[in-house]
């Protein structure tokens, strides 16, 4: 292979090399967002609230849930539409939808005065949000039809 002809395929391959570097600059993982770390602090803090007495447990445990049943939600609407989908396990939906169940346990463990069916339908609250918010959000693009 010539030198011009390795110049031509450098040229030739230059436009697929740039659509994939801006693709990758726009890549913002959900742990890098505000919103990320707005709902864990968030989380914490009402079982920290709860736990010291400043509010009451139930309050802090449907906070707790709330605050990760809105932050599924709305990732899984900013994710809707978009190219590609997320693996589960690199998803920030899977992981502060765990967050929110760890938290719902440890509410339970450290009072022991909860009523268990709270738990449990917070649990299960977070868990079909999860599921639901994991669906919404490896919704591909549609494809335009020509008119």
């Amino acid at each position: 292979m010539s030198i011009i002809e390795k110049i031509k395929l450098l040229f030739a391959a230059k436009a697929p090399i740039v659509e994939i570097v801006n693709e990758v600059k726009q890549i913002k993982s959900g742990y890098k967002t505000v919103s990320f770390w707005v709902t864990v602090v968030a989380s914490i803090s009402s079982l920290v609230a709860s736990l010291t007495g400043f509010i009451p447990v139930t309050t802090g445990l449907i906070a707790s849930t709330a605050i990760t049943v809105v932050y599924n939600v709305l990732r899984a609407i900013q994710n809707a539409g978009a190219d590609g989908t997320v693996p589960l396990f690199q998803s920030s939906r899977f992981w502060v939808g765990i967050l929110g169940i760890v938290l719902a346990g440890l509410t339970q463990l450290k009072t022991g005065g909860i009523d268990p069916k709270w738990v449990e339908a917070a649990i299960a609250i977070i868990g079909v949000i999860m599921a639901g918010a994991q669906s919404l959000g490896a919704q591909q693009p549609a494809e335009e039809t020509p008119k």
